[in-house]
Parts: structure tokens; sequence; C-alpha cells
């Protein structure tokens, strides 16, 4: 089974949020995002192939007897791709209370405003704390 998510925004692109005090390294890594690889396939269906397009809030629909994966090569400056959300790594807090709702971004759309997106991708995994379904002993105390 395969799902997915479509968002369409317009002016602007999907990219992944600043990271700040985070560091380099969590949220969405971006080496886990997969983009098309150039492939020959030289496959012809019976009934032909139907490509779907929306354009300018229209849908469109193109027949055509070769398969629409048969990507030889690729060009332009946007690709297509996707991301398992299971590669995600949330942030926790250690100590109390819990961090902003923004740690849960995955990819955002900026406007011209600073701090405003247009949109946000988020995601709302399971926490793990390290401390979870460990022994705790107390701390070293003198009762005389």
């Amino acid at each position: 089974e395969t799902r997915g998510y479509i968002l369409e925004v317009y002016g602007v692109h999907f990219e992944l949020p600043d990271l700040g005090p985070i560091g380099a390294n969590g949220l969405a890594n971006p080496r886990d995002f997969l983009i098309p690889i150039a492939w020959y396939e030289d496959r012809q269906a019976p009934g032909g192939y139907t490509v779907i397009n929306k354009y300018q809030g229209k849908l469109f629909a193109a027949k055509q007897d070769v398969s629409p994966f048969n990507v030889v090569a690729w060009h332009g400056n946007y690709t297509p791709y996707k991301y398992n959300l299971k590669n995600f790594m949330v942030i926790n807090s250690v100590a109390f209370d819990h961090a902003d709702p923004s740690i849960f971004t995955v990819l955002t759309a900026k406007s011209v405003r600073p701090g405003v997106a247009i949109a946000d991708f988020v995601i709302f995994p399971p926490r793990w704390g390290v401390a979870d379904k460990t022994f705790r002993p107390p701390y070293y105390h003198n009762l005389a």
C-alpha cells in the first residue's frame, strides 16, 4: 500500500526549516530525501498510459503509448522527491515541559515576512525519552 500527501503552494517552494539552536543534525536530514534516478523503461501497456496534470486549477489528461517512467535524464532546477517520515529525528525535552511545536516541521514554505510561513508540513511522531523504561536509582543519601 502506498500513501502520500499533495500540497500545492504558489510563489515559493518548500525547503528545510532553519534549525537554529538544534544544530546541523536534527529534524529532517537532506540526505534522506530521494530524487528520481535516470531510468530507461521500454515497456508497452495494452491500453496505453494516461498522464493527468493539474495546471492553473484545471485537470488535463494525455494518453501515450510509452511508459511515463521512462526517464533517461532529468533536466531542471526542481525535481520531485520522496521522504520516509520514519527518518525524521524527533527533538525532545529531557528536563521538564515540552518544546515548541515547530520542532515537528519537516518542510516549510516561507513568506516574505520573517517568522511567518505560508505552509508548514509537520509530523507528530511518538516521542522517545531516553529514560523511558529504565531503572532510575535514588541519589546517594545518608539516613544517619
